[in-house]
């Protein structure tokens, strides 16, 4: 079956889900093969993207065994008493980029494709902390309410996309600090400044990042990483829209399993294969 040559992969967010997304770029993108002229991310789908750019999505996994296995708990209770931060995912979720997004491999995604990041301005009027209320509680009841594919009630509340090249960070430490910006999701992650304003998760303006595409980018194939109504998947043209065969094994923020990632990377090797041989269609059931 015929595909069109995609000039444009979207990464969605989902957190420990997007681990699908690289087992499936790894079976797909050498067989099509997939040479995008843009890739867009959010969150950590934007973490997923560059790594899988990068070649670096089984040294990932290998990271994430070692640095899971040290870490029990997702909350730990005598930190909070002590005045820390309870969470522990801040410390590896950046130590992981800063690690697996090195100098060779932040040189390799400088000479593309282009990578666009995602994040997510609050209202101005808002302030740090009302706007995380008010954006989780808006992106989560839209979510529950009518499960869009992209979300609709945040813009309409007066958040604003912002796109950031992966090119403008000249470093590993600033290509970390982009991706964290675009994956904060309060109170796991802190709220994070950017440019002197608040930043949130860009997964609050579209969690499958088409606000980062422009209209000449199509082509595009878009890699989500849960599951939604077959008609909402088709019927698109110019997007190619996938997902997992079934709901992928792997908790968002669960930081103490890295069986689950595991699992997750082998679903969606599972699922490249199958895309490969039954075309979009496969993935859109």
């Amino acid at each position: 079956m015929p595909r069109p040559e995609y000039r444009s992969v979207v990464f969605a967010g989902g957190g420990n889900r997007c681990t699908w997304q690289a087992g499936f770029w790894e079976v797909v993108a050498p067989a099509l093969p997939l040479r995008p002229r843009v890739v867009a991310g959010v969150s950590a789908g934007a973490a997923i993207a560059c790594c899988a750019l990068a070649g670096r999505s089984r040294q990932a996994l290998a990271h994430y065994d070692r640095e899971l296995l040290k870490n029990p708990r997702n909350f730990y209770w005598g930190r909070l008493l002590k005045g820390r931060r309870p969470f522990p995912h801040l410390a590896i979720y950046r130590h992981a980029l800063l690690t697996l997004l090195d100098a060779p491999a932040l040189a390799r995604l400088r000479a593309g494709p282009e990578v666009r990041v995602l994040l997510a301005r609050p209202p101005a009027w808002s302030g740090a902390l009302g706007g995380v209320a008010l954006g989780f509680l808006a992106y989560t009841l839209e979510k529950h309410l009518r499960s869009p594919l992209h979300p609709e009630l945040p813009a309409r509340l007066g958040f604003r996309p912002q796109v950031v090249p992966l090119s403008d960070c000249a470093t590993p430490e600033e290509a970390a600090e982009l991706i964290l910006a675009s994956s904060c999701t309060p109170p796991v992650l802190p709220v994070m400044r950017r440019g002197g304003g608040p930043v949130l998760d860009g997964g609050l303006i579209d969690n499958v990042p088409l606000a980062a595409l422009g209209p000449g980018d199509g082509p595009s194939l878009i890699l989500l990483t849960r599951r939604y109504r077959p008609e909402q998947l088709s019927g698109h043209p110019g997007r190619t829209y996938v997902q997992p065969s079934r709901p992928v094994p792997a908790a968002k923020w669960d930081y103490t399993d890295p069986a689950a990632l595991h699992a997750a990377f082998a679903l969606g090797l599972a699922d490249g294969q199958r895309f490969l041989e039954g075309g979009p269609a496969a993935l859109q059931a």
